[in-house]
């Protein structure tokens, strides 16, 4: 049937949306027998499978039939170009012969020359070692605290800074040597110790020709500075004696320890653990008497004690550093050229602890506690027991018979320059007032700063060490303490207490402590023919050691000779220097409340308590037998230890209290004008330009 094109397509879409939607019956009812198929199957198991391993083949050691024997070694024949001298000697190493340095060192172990030409062994030469470390600390604490509530603008009293610089260049002034100029080269080395060792002849000779002189090597002097100021200079320079500690220049036997003399607000000190109950007999704990006492039941209120507790002191600086250097160490040392050896150890503290306090606080407990200042040194000598000499009974001593060289070309160095600073400046400025009921706690100090290292340079050992230049040993510390701790408390007008009240301005120490320790041996002599001309055959490149080397005392007992040759020179430099400066010029302003003032409250007042401490060691290991030189030879020691005294501030004309009225002005706006006002306004906008001394906000605790 024939059906029009409307029709027809209608009936065509009809069969597609037919068939379209039988797929998709046939579609949903596969997905629910896949499931139904897999609900029905049974879970797995967990049991084990069991596997059937089946080997069915055997291994036995195979047999391929080849038979293999390896050739027989060959002998390679040697022909010697020119007849032996001698023999090869027969060294037997045993414990007795070898070189006892020091407790747990292990002597390097070498063969032998079968002949001048001939070198066994070829043992690798030591390095040369440079350490310059820069430790320092920079802090500037300058604190601004108004606590009661009040407007007030504090103008700084005297200047500081200024009074502060004045003792650095002092403490720089009074310095035997040019401090902190760092050698750039080998030469530069050997300069800075030769003009070191100049500086302080010339530094004992003007000591010696002072007009106050005292006992032998020292001096003091006491300078008016023409500003109202003076300043007591003592200085006393020594050389060492053995076993004997120096502090403030006095010989003593025992040196003082820093926790005795902390002060006893500082930081440092440690907290004593409480005492444990004793213990009774059998083993119970004995307790006290019983409390009696009466219960009281009331009501009313609670009185509370008003107190100001203020501390803008307890400051610690600190210094410590030990050098070890046993880089290059050696039996016998034989130099061509100059033998140059310092021990010097250079100690200054200077202060100025000029207080003011004012008559407000007339009744108050003040301690008369100063600064305490400690300059404490030694030097000692350990001499080695190389354990080369032949024991009582013994025949004929045993010398070497053979050697083996080590060669370096040009200088060796040795050089350890520290340098630790601590520079800290906490001159605060606190306006405090009390009332009823209130406590308030400042703090604006106890800064601690602290510098520390510790270097220890170990490198080999050698029998003879021979040097075709110059020797140069130095051990240098300098310690300085710098320390401004000029304080004005003062109350301002109107200013009264009934209640207990304490004030410490002082109570600081200054404490350098320094040690030298060489160990080796301190025998000295010319030169013997015997190594002049070992020195000249290595000069050429013969490294011949002839019989009056080998059979010399110091070898005696010895198998063979471990030999390091120097063509250039040594350059031995430790060098350590330490410096901490202060500026704790605090000043303080007590006041009554204006609102609700009261005159019985506890007041606490600190300002001091700084510490100070500088604490240096340098062990130096070096020749354990003897010393040889073909030039010259210098050696000194010495110890110059000085105190730096600031007596007055120069504010004593006039009294604390006044200094604080003139300096602190109280500000209210019912007390002022309009354009006063405003001026006051515009004033305290520009604050901080005013008193650039207080630009640290609150670096404080306020409760």
């Amino acid at each position: 049937m024939l059906l029009d094109k409307v029709t027809d397509s209608i009936a065509h879409f009809i069969g597609l949306f037919q068939i379209a939607a039988e797929q998709a019956r046939m579609r949903d009812d596969y997905l629910e027998f896949v499931a139904r198929r897999a609900h029905d199957e049974a879970p797995p198991s967990d049991e084990p499978v069991q596997i059937k391993f089946d080997a069915p083949y055997a291994l036995d050691n195979p047999e391929p039939g080849i038979h293999y024997v390896p050739a027989p070694n060959s002998i390679e024949p040697y022909v010697a170009h020119h007849e032996p001298l001698y023999a090869a000697p027969e060294i037997p190493i045993s414990a007795q012969m070898q070189p006892v340095i020091y407790p747990g060192y292990v002597p390097p172990v070498f063969l032998h020359h079968a002949s001048s030409s001939l070198k066994i062994i070829d043992p690798q030469p030591p390095g040369s070692v440079a350490s310059i470390v820069s430790q320092t600390n920079h802090l500037s604490d300058n604190d601004f605290v108004n606590v009661g509530g009040s407007d007030a603008v504090f103008e700084q009293i005297g200047t500081p800074q200024t009074s502060l610089q004045e003792l650095v260049d002092q403490a720089s002034q009074a310095m035997p040597i040019l401090a902190g100029s760092l050698p750039g080269s080998s030469q530069d080395i050997g300069t800075f110790i030769t003009t070191s060792a100049d500086s302080i002849h010339d530094f004992l000779a003007g000591l010696e020709s002072g007009q106050q002189a005292g006992e032998a090597g020292s001096s003091q002097t006491i300078v008016d500075n023409g500003d109202g100021t003076s300043t007591a200079t003592q200085v006393t320079a020594v050389t060492p004696a053995e076993d004997t500690v120096y502090v403030n220049g006095t010989a003593t036997d025992e040196a003082p320890k820093l926790d005795d003399y902390l002060p006893a607000a500082s930081p440092l000190v440690e907290d004593t653990p409480p005492e444990a109950a004793p213990e009774a007999s059998n083993g119970s704990w004995q307790t006290g008497s019983t409390a009696t006492g009466q219960v009281v039941h009331g009501q009313g209120s609670i009185a509370v004690t008003a107190s100001v507790e203020i501390s803008t002191g307890l400051n610690v600086l600190v210094n410590s550093a030990t050098l070890v250097s046993d880089t290059l160490e050696g039996h016998v040392f034989a130099i061509a050229g100059d033998h140059i050896s310092l021990n010097l150890i250079v100690q200054i503290n200077a202060w100025s602890d000029a207080d003011s306090v004012g008559a407000s606080m007339s009744g108050w407990n003040c301690p008369p506690d100063g600064t305490t200042a400690f300059n404490i040194a030694s030097m000692e000598h350990v001499e080695l027991n190389t354990g080369t000499d032949e024991p009582s009974g013994a025949g004929t001593p045993v010398f070497p018979k053979a050697w083996a060289v080590t060669e370096i070309t040009g200088d060796f160095i040795s050089l350890n320059w520290l340098q630790q600073l601590n520079f800290v400046i906490d001159n605060d400025t606190v306006v405090a007032s009390s009332s009823a009921g209130v406590t308030s706690m400042v703090g604006t100090g106890a800064n601690q700063t602290f510098n520390s290292l510790s270097i220890f340079d170990l490198g080999k050992y050698f029998d003879l060490i021979l040097i075709g230049g110059n020797y140069y040993n130095a051990n240098i510390i300098l310690q300085k303490n710098i320390m401004l701790d000029d304080d004005i408390v003062g109350g301002v007008s109107g200013f009264q207490t009934s209640g207990p009240g304490a004030v410490s301005t002082s109570d600081n120490l200054l404490w350098n402590e320094a040690r030298i320790t060489n160990i080796g041996t301190a025998n000295t002599d010319g030169m013997p023919d015997g190594f002049h001309n070992a020195l000249n055959e290595f000069a050429a490149g013969n490294k011949v050691l002839s019989a009056d080397v080998l059979n010399d005392s110091a070898f005696a007992g010895l198998a063979g000779l471990h030999v390091l040759y120097i063509s250039g020179s040594i350059y031995d430099l430790q060098y350590i220097q330490q410096t901490n400066i202060l500026g704790d010029a605090d000043q303080v302003a007590a006041a009554m409340q204006g609102v609700n003032p009261t005159s019985d409250a506890n007041w606490s007042i600190t300002t001091g308590s700084n510490v100070l401490v500088n604490q240096a060691q340098i062990i130096d290991v070096g020749p354990g037998g003897a010393i040889y030189y073909g030039g010259g030879q210098y050696s000194d020691e010495l110890l110059v230890q000085t105190d730096i005294i600031r007596t007055d501030n120069g504010t004593d004309v006039k009294s604390p209290d006044q200094l604080v009225n003139e300096a602190v002005a109280f500000l209210s706006d019912d007390m002022l004008t309009p354009d006063q006002s405003q001026e006051h306004q515009m004033g305290i906008k520009d604050d901080v330009g005013m008193h650039p001394a207080h630009t640290d906000i609150m670096q404080s605790v306020v409760t």
